[in-house]
């Protein structure tokens, strides 16, 4: 019994002097914020899920797939998204209302696709935004189109 309580003491000991400021500044400093995104609007007080997130470059050149927790439930998120990108110069190509939403703008040669829902912790929501080049000469050119094959199964046949 002793051995039990001293083990969960070490382990409590432990966790607590993880939590020092030292690392959490040194890692802040090369963490991405919402700060990067350039002129793409943001809900006030949206926080940026750097775990989920791989973004490469900043401000209007930045390309990847970022994660943010909005303080809004999914709708008001929506709605903000469908109105403040347009007034940045991005125009709406295609968008599902429902209970996970998708919006698709455009603006230049990039594409913009953001995924919302309520996150399920008090009254927030998730948004996950895909940014991307569109008709890029890197991989295959945009009017390549994508083929799809079946694999197995009956009359399907191998390339």
């Amino acid at each position: 019994m002793k051995k039990l309580l001293l083990l969960l003491a070490t382990a409590l000991l432990t966790a607590c002097g993880t939590t020092g400021d030292s690392q959490n500044n040194s890692d802040n400093a090369q963490r991405p914020s919402v700060d990067q995104f350039g002129r793409m609007p943001m809900p006030a007080g949206t926080k940026l899920r750097t775990t989920e997130s791989l973004i490469f470059g900043v401000g209007e050149a930045w390309l990847g797939r970022a994660v943010f927790e909005i303080p809004t439930d999914a709708n008001a998120s929506y709605n903000f998204y469908a109105e403040q990108l347009p007034r940045q110069g991005w125009t709406m190509v295609a968008s599902v209302r429902g209970k996970k939403s998708l919006l698709v703008f455009t603006r230049a040669d990039r594409s913009a696709t953001i995924e919302i829902e309520d996150s399920g912790l008090f009254s927030g929501s998730l948004a996950s935004m895909t940014v991307g080049l569109v008709g890029s000469a890197v991989g295959a050119p945009a009017g390549a189109g994508v083929v799809v094959q079946p694999l197995g199964g009956a009359g399907a046949r191998r390339p």
